[in-house]
């Protein structure tokens, strides 16, 4: 499930071998949220509870958890090493001992209001051999793990669980959106040259950047896709809904590509009158923002200082990607290549949901593939009825 600014999105599949195959994917308006975070619980709640009951409707299967993406402008990351001494006597790494070096990665000072979200394994190291992905089986003494760890504000992770706990939803997961995006959309290869994603939601940009196979550098910026709607709106003196539709039909991101002889009919935010404006001055209208998005998302890469080592360049995905000439526009401003990330690492998926605004969503599924862990269906079962009737009684007596 993606908890967007825009839209809530909720998405499930099944897994035969190594291949997915998408049972559905519903989503709704999201109403309770700005900027990625959570203003409203109950309205929030009513909105994923709308999305699962459509998905439930799709598919016929009762959902009672789900693997959840997450993005906020609280998100930042710390890079960390730690060092274990292998337990075993024949010195044959294990997974506990892999578990305990994770673990004394992730020991760091945070103030009050700041927690984990995830940790992610850049490498380890095994008696002084580095570029190791999974220690476990080898011979080694000393063993080191390299690693990113994904921290956001507690008070957003609360309202998240509180909101899916008030429709009894359980979460098996909570997952930094940019990782899932780069699970749809990026090659292995491009993750170990060096890579930029941006992924344009509608409140926010996510601005990662991936070496190694792993993410080095992430931050999320609080504007997105619907800021250039409310620009839109505020310009031609109409409602957030027409502006959204004459942004999706006709925008363009760079005037170069308009055409000043395509007049639209924008009503007035009565709806009651309408006037003429040419395609020419709303993508005038757009160019602007997009320009100031991509001076903004260059800032970034500069901060991070892999600018000018970007082998791979810059993949833009996410909703407000889509917007015609996007990724042109953010090429000659930066200087970089640029293309338009497609969710193509799920094969076979049908043209309906293949957009790159639908990569978070799919990526989770990726994720989930990856990293499932098998729970036998009356446990789970026997599992969430326990936790429902829990519910009921602390409404109840609350």
């Amino acid at each position: 499930m993606d908890v967007g600014t825009s839209r809530i999105k909720a998405a499930m599949a099944e897994i035969y071998g190594q291949d997915l195959h998408i049972l559905g994917i519903a989503h709704v308006p999201s109403l309770g949220l700005r900027k990625g975070n959570i203003i409203d619980i109950e309205s929030t709640s009513k909105s994923i509870d709308n999305c699962l009951n459509e998905l439930e409707r799709l598919t016929g299967i009762e959902i009672f958890g789900a693997t959840v993406g997450f993005s906020s402008v609280s998100i930042s990351i710390i890079s960390n090493h730690a060092v274990v001494a292998v337990g075993n006597p024949i010195y044959e790494i294990n997974e506990e001992d892999k578990q305990r070096v994770l673990q004394s990665a992730r020991n760091i000072s945070l103030p009050l209001d700041r927690t984990i979200i995830q940790t992610v394994e850049k490498q380890y190291i095994v008696d002084g051999y580095d570029g190791v992905k999974d220690p476990v089986g080898m011979v080694g003494s000393r063993l080191e793990a390299e690693v990113a760890v994904v921290v956001g504000a507690v008070a957003g992770i609360q309202n998240l669980q509180r909101t899916a706990h008030r429709i009894n939803l359980r979460i098996n997961q909570l997952v930094y959106n940019s990782l899932l995006a780069a699970s749809a959309v990026l090659t292995p290869t491009e993750k170990e040259m060096g890579v930029g994603l941006v992924d344009i939601g509608g409140g926010t940009i996510e601005i990662s950047f991936f070496e190694n196979g792993s993410m080095i550098n992430t931050t999320v910026l609080a504007m997105g896709g619907e800021y250039i709607t409310r620009d839109l709106a505020i310009v031609l003196r109409t409602s957030m809904e027409e502006a959204a539709k004459i942004k999706e039909n006709h925008g363009l991101a760079s005037p170069d590509m308009a055409n000043s002889e395509i007049m639209l009919n924008v009503p007035n935010i009565q709806g009651k009158e309408t006037s003429k404006i040419s395609q020419q001055v709303v993508a005038d209208i757009i160019s602007a923002r997009v320009i100031e998005m991509s001076e903004m998302i260059m800032a970034e890469f500069e901060q991070f200082g892999c600018l000018g080592y970007m082998p791979a360049g810059i993949v833009l995905t996410g909703g407000g990607a889509e917007l015609a000439g996007f990724a042109k526009v953010m090429e000659e401003y930066i200087n970089i290549p640029v293309r338009l990330g497609w969710p193509e690492n799920i094969k076979g998926i049908a043209d309906e949901y293949n957009h790159p605004r639908n990569a978070a969503l799919l990526g989770g599924l990726l994720y989930n593939q990856q990293n499932i862990v098998y729970t036998p269906a009356g446990n789970s079962q026997l599992n969430s009825m326990v936790e429902k009737v829990s519910s009921w009684f602390r409404d109840l007596f609350r």
